[in-house]
This record gives structure tokens, C-alpha cells and sequence, in this order.
């Protein structure tokens, strides 16, 4: 197979960075983006000189692959038409807004052997590889996923939305499954989860804490990693890996710390992190995960093998997320009060009679009379 024909479906803020990467990358040829709002279509053609067509339906035929990067809920409905006609596609994340969609899309996939990679993309950031190569098998991860309100991705709540990317990373380092799901969250702009905090146990023991949001006035993309030979501190947006390596001498106990001379025991604090936990911080080279992301998945379809996130793994993750929102549409904040159960708390400060900013206010109606 020489140049793979590619098209992007959906042309938002993910759609274009699809489409500039796709432009430049000489394994594949462009053969146009799709997406049915005219406007996009426009600003899209003339800043990267590519074909636009309000329906992906008529590329059918001219392509070989494509990127669906359309809102989630219509990934089921695009993905399935191309995978019935054996085009290989990458499905942003998540791989759909359901899990019976989800499963459909791995039916579909495996009867016309379309290659399928789900656009988890913290699997390709370095720090994530460089942090589970030293610290054995992991145990207990905290992980923080933090962002300002961008308006994008709100047909969606936070867990789909953000918090997604830790569940995946978190259930491909584990032997088992999730066994036990807890979580909280609330809503502030919309009817869907702004914040989320959960808590995932496994059967292997492991337990991950995960805690998202898309309100933060800090952003943040960190995770800690507690392993059997050691801790990992991820720093995903400074691609910074902090280390701490337990030597065997103490995971095997051949020292006992509760019996050291006073002299001992001040070296022990004094230099805890030079010469017991030995600290030190690598610098990750920095990548593109994105373009990573695209050698991978055009490199599976040339050698029939899976990607690096199969349609399996997707759903694997969409499934733990659904048991997060299960969880937490179901939490209830007072015992004895239905109405404050899920994301829609009725917090006080619904009541409290803030006037909204003159910037946001709706506008007068012109041409109505008075009644």
C-alpha cells in the first residue's frame, strides 16, 4: 500500500489540528474534510487549501481512511457508515456517548476488518512510558485533570470528556478490572458534570483516585504513580517525570528504621531523598502525541495489526466511565432528599439572587410591542 487516502470529519478545534498534521504528513494524502456547518467549511478550505464537503457520505469510495472528529454523539452514527464499507478510522475519544454504540462499533470493526484506533492520546505522551518503566507494578495512582471553560466538547460532561484520559491510562497499567466505583460531581453551566472526583478499585488490590474538571481556575494535567519499587510524579503539560526508587534493602525490611541511634536517625532526615529514596527529576524530550498518534495508526493499517488503542481498549474505558457517571448521577447529597442527587445539587447559591453582568445579560427583542 503506498499513500493512504485520509479524510477528516469534523472540522472543530480537533478536526483542524487533524487536518494540519495530516497535510504535512507524507504517508497519507488528504483527500478532503467534511462537516455540515458552512461557515467551518470556509475557514477550513482556505486556511489549509484542502477540498471541504458538507457530507462525509459522498468521500465513500475515495478514501481509505478517516478521523471522526465530530461531537460524540454522532461518532456512532459516522464511524458505523465507514466501518461498514471497510474505511479504517481513528475515533476521537470517547469512542462513542454509549456503551451498546461503543460495542456496535467493535462488531462492525471486526466484520469488515477495518483497523480502528480511539484517540486516547496521553498513550503516546513520553512521561507516561518513562514514569511505568521504573516503578514496578502499580498500586495506588492520583491523578488531576484541570482546565479553565472552553465552551468546546459541552454536548459531553467532564468524565467523557476529561476525565476519560486517566481512566484509560490508569486500566491499561492494571492486570484486572474495576470491581467497586465511586464518585461525586456537579454541574455549574449545564445539565451535564463539571467536576468529578472518583474513586476506582480493582480486583487486583490497585485503587486509582481520579479528579477532573473544566471549571479550574488552575490548569493541570499531573497523575501520581505509587508502585511496588517506587513513586512516579507526572508533570504531562512540563513533560517532567519526578522519581523516587525504593531500594530492595528496604522493601525487603533488612533495615529496621525503629531502632536506629539518634545519629542515624538524623541522617535519615536530613537526607531522606539524596541517600535513602533517591529523588531526581528527568526532563522527557517533548513530542507530538497527536502526529505520534497518526504514524501509529497509519503504520497498523499498512501491517493489518492493532493500534496502540484498540476499539476494544476504548470501549474497555468507556465502560469504567459510564460506572463513574452511574455513580455519580446516583449520589446523593442529602439522606433524605431526592432532588439533590447527581451533578444538579440545588447548592445555595442558586438561591442567592446574583445579578448577571451587564456583558451577559439577554438582549432586548427588537420590533415586539409592549404587551
Amino acid at each position: 500500500m503506498s499513500q493512504l487516502r485520509v479524510a477528516v470529519i469534523g472540522a472543530g478545534n480537533l478536526g483542524r489540528i487533524h487536518t494540519r498534521l495530516l497535510a504535512e504528513n507524507n504517508n497519507v494524502q488528504l483527500v478532503a474534510v467534511a462537516d455540515p456547518n458552512p461557515t467551518a467549511l470556509q475557514s477550513i478550505e482556505k486556511q489549509f487549501s484542502v477540498i471541504a464537503v458538507s457530507d462525509f457520505r459522498s468521500l465513500i469510495g475515495q478514501i481509505d481512511a478517516a478521523v471522526v472528529a465530530t461531537p460524540t454523539r454522532f461518532h456512532h452514527q459516522v464511524a458505523g457508515e465507514l466501518l461498514d464499507h471497510g474505511i479504517h478510522t481513528l475515533i476521537e475519544k470517547p469512542v462513542a456517548d454509549c456503551v451498546s454504540d461503543a460495542q456496535d462499533l467493535v462488531n462492525r470493526a471486526r466484520r469488515t476488518n477495518s483497523v480502528v484506533q480511539v484517540g486516547h492520546v496521553e498513550q503516546f505522551n513520553p512521561t507516561f512510558a518513562e514514569a511505568l518503566s521504573k516503578i514496578g507494578q502499580p498500586k495506588f495512582i492520583q491523578a488531576s485533570r484541570m482546565s479553565g471553560y472552553t465552551f468546546r466538547s459541552t454536548d459531553i460532561g467532564v468524565v467523557y470528556d476529561l476525565m476519560i484520559h486517566d481512566i484509560d491510562l490508569v486500566n491499561s497499567m492494571m492486570p484486572g478490572s474495576v470491581v467497586e466505583t465511586r464518585a461525586v460531581g456537579m454541574s455549574v453551566f449545564g445539565q451535564n458534570e463539571d467536576m468529578a472526583q472518583a474513586r476506582l478499585q480493582f480486583d487486583c488490590g490497585a485503587v486509582a483516585n481520579l479528579t477532573a474538571s473544566r471549571c479550574s481556575f488552575t490548569p493541570e494535567r499531573s497523575m501520581q504513580i505509587f508502585g511496588t519499587d517506587g513513586f512516579a510524579q507526572i508533570d504531562f503539560t512540563q513533560s517532567k517525570v519526578t522519581l523516587v526508587e525504593v531500594p530492595s534493602w528496604i522493601r525487603n525490611r533488612e533495615l529496621d528504621f525503629f531502632h536506629l541511634s539518634l545519629e542515624q536517625q538524623a541522617f535519615v532526615r536530613e537526607t531522606l531523598f539524596e541517600n535513602v529514596l533517591k529523588k531526581r527529576e528527568i526532563e522527557v524530550p517533548r513530542s507530538n502525541a497527536i502526529l505520534d498518534e497518526h504514524q501509529d495508526w497509519i503504520a497498523a493499517i499498512k501491517a493489518g495489526r492493532d493500534p496502540k488503542v484498540s476499539i476494544e481498549q476504548g470501549t474497555a474505558s468507556l465502560e469504567i466511565a459510564k460506572s463513574v457517571l452511574d455513580a455519580l448521577n446516583t449520589h446523593r447529597w442529602e439522606r433524605n432528599n431526592l432532588a439533590t442527587t447527581g451533578p444538579l445539587t440545588n447548592l445555595p447559591w442558586s438561591e442567592a439572587g446574583d445579578s448577571i453582568p451587564v456583558e451577559l445579560a439577554p438582549r432586548p427583542t427588537f420590533g415586539r410591542k409592549a404587551a
